[in-house]
């Protein structure tokens, strides 16, 4: 009987736990940028849509443009395009 108890306790346990989700962040001329979420354009394999945390407020889905010259990239851009390489 008590082994049945801790088992269904056990297991209700496990089903009531969220899964944790984590932000990518980092620092780029002393502002906080922060990945929240990111989708990649199915018809334009280079642009991809991110929402992003500055310095902890949320901005709106923004498009970004990864193919054509990163070094006349904004700090934002430069961020979301360098975690695409990645991915």
């Amino acid at each position: 009987m008590w082994r049945a108890f801790c088992l269904s306790v056990l297991i209700c346990f496990n089903l009531l736990v969220l899964p944790v989700y984590g932000e990518t962040c980092r620092t780029y001329e002393n502002q906080e940028i922060c990945l929240i979420s990111l989708k990649r354009s199915a018809k334009y394999y280079w642009e991809y849509r991110a929402v992003l945390r500055i310095d902890g407020k949320k901005l709106p889905i923004k498009k970004f443009d990864c193919l054509h010259d990163l070094a006349l990239a904004n700090n934002q851009r430069k961020f979301v395009c360098s975690l695409v390489s990645k991915l």
